[in-house]
This record gives C-alpha cells, sequence and structure tokens, in this order.
C-alpha cells in the first residue's frame, strides 16, 4: 500500500470512530445530512487529534523503514519492512502513549501507536510473521539493491488491483478532509495549526 491508501484509510478509520463515540455520546443527535455530517466530524476529530500528526502517523513505519532497509542496510536486508513494521513498534508507542497520557495528558505517543498499528494491518504483516513478530523471530535478510524500486511501484500501481484499489480508496477517504482544509480552514493555517475550523 502507498501513500493515499495509508492515509485516506487511516484518517477515515479515525473518522468513522469518532462518529460512532459521538452518536453513543448523543443519542445519534447533531447535523442531518451526509455531507454537513462529515464535515462536523472532521471539525470535532481535529478538535483532539492533531491531523497533520495523525497523516504522518499513518506513514511512520515507511518513513523510517524504506530509508533504512533499501538504502542505508540495502546489502543486508534489502526490503522496505524492517524494525517498525514489527508488532513490537506500535505496542511499545502504545506503552510510552499511555505513561504520558497519564503522565501529562498529551496524546501525541498514542496517535503515533495508532497510525503504525493501522498501518501494519493494511500492509497484511501477518504474511510475513518473521518480520511481523520481530526480535522473536530473526529479520529476513536478502540483499537487494533500490535501483528500480520506484519503477516496480509505478507498474503496481497501474497494474495490480491490490495496489492501486486501496489508494483509490484511500483518495475518495480523504477529499472531505482535503474540503475542509481547502476551502475553509485554509492549507497554510492546516499546516501551522493541524485543526480544521467551519465557517
Amino acid at each position: 500500500m502507498l501513500i493515499l491508501g495509508h492515509v485516506g484509510i487511516t484518517c477515515g478509520v479515525a473518522l468513522a470512530a469518532e462518529e460512532v463515540a459521538l452518536r453513543a455520546r448523543h443519542g445519534g443527535a447533531g447535523p442531518q445530512g451526509f455531507a454537513v455530517k462529515l464535515r462536523h466530524t472532521t471539525a470535532l476529530l481535529a478538535r483532539h487529534v492533531d491531523l497533520r500528526l495523525l497523516m504522518v502517523a499513518s506513514l511512520l513505519p515507511d518513513i523510517i523503514d524504506k530509508p533504512l532497509g533499501l538504502l542505508v542496510l540495502g546489502d543486508v536486508y534489502g526490503s522496505g519492512r524492517l524494525f517498525c513494521h514489527a508488532l513490537i513498534f506500535p505496542v511499545a508507542l502504545a506503552a510510552a502513549g499511555l505513561l504520558l497520557w497519564h503522565v501529562r495528558h498529551v496524546s501525541a505517543l498514542l496517535i503515533l501507536a495508532y497510525g503504525a498499528g493501522l498501518h501494519l494491518m493494511l500492509d497484511a504483516m501477518w504474511r510475513t510473521p518473521a518480520v511481523l513478530f520481530w526480535p522473536i523471530t530473526a529479520m529476513p535478510a536478502h540483499a537487494a539493491s533500490p535501483d528500480g524500486w520506484l519503477q516496480r511501484v509505478l507498474e503496481g500501481l497501474l497494474s495490480n488491483p491490490a495496489t492501486y484499489v486501496p489508494e483509490i480508496a484511500g483518495a475518495i477517504m480523504l477529499l472531505p478532509l482535503a474540503y475542509v482544509i481547502i476551502r475553509e480552514t485554509g492549507p497554510v493555517r492546516f499546516l501551522r495549526s493541524g485543526t480544521v475550523e467551519l465557517h
């Protein structure tokens, strides 16, 4: 899965969870109409979740592992799925996040844990148990060159449904957020604050 799939689906799941929590708190009361409700839910989510951090969290295992496994340690591992694609990574983030929340009521590490954990699920890491259960298991080592990596990604994007379907789904899920950011909050204000505002 690539960028739009990870970011869009991660944000979409967070919005769905916010909507479920809203219904549980208010018994289904709230704005009527799908578009209005979606804008309202996005604004509520942004009150307690920095959406910029949520987007980074959705890509965090790749942000760390791809340069590490393909460039720095390519002659050893040759893979973009290494230590941060192991289950221990989101678990450690969650444990540290719970401690930080208990001490200072800061949710940043919990957001990173959520994004990293969902990233592993979307990458179907259970199909690679040697990576998922590291350090209990040995990390697979197969040296490879990063040459042609971008070409393989583009070919998959154009011809492999397992690649392009999640990207399309993620893009669709990002459309409401993009609308609110562009038409109402403003991209510059969003990048500075990580929140959205409705007018």
